[in-house]
């Protein structure tokens, strides 16, 4: 009787322990998935303007350099290729404070301002 007590109680232990263990994986793979999502790319220097740099990576597989920018701690990469080797992508990385802005990354630009006044009417 002793012997399948704690039998019981071992195999709750392992119930226990996997359950806890088993979700920290997806929820790290849950987050690497929102930072990809918000990850911005481009080929024009000009989207770094007022970012940290951080490095620069380079696959063949834009999958697979995504997930380095986003391991590197990027959110913005400035692509670019090289002439002899297209198929390779190379990526300088940024890390934008805009990106983390409540908005986004993809935040919609704000309105243009008003035009000015009509000119006096003189007589």
């Amino acid at each position: 009787m002793t012997r399948l007590r704690i039998t019981r109680v071992a195999a709750a232990v392992a119930a226990l322990a996997v359950a806890a263990l088993g979700p920290a994986p997806a929820r790290a793979q849950d987050a690497e998935r929102l930072a990809m999502a918000n990850l911005r790319l481009s080929t024009e220097p000009g989207i770094s303007r007022g970012c940290t740099r951080i490095g620069f990576v380079s696959d063949d597989s834009l999958k697979d350099l995504r997930r380095k920018i986003v391991r590197t701690g990027g959110d913005t990469a400035v692509l670019s290729f090289r002439q002899d080797d297209l198929s390779r992508i190379q990526a300088e990385i940024y890390r934008c404070a805009a990106a983390a802005s409540p908005g986004g990354p993809y935040a919609p630009p704000p309105p243009p301002p008003p035009p000015p006044p009509p000119p006096p009417v003189t007589r």
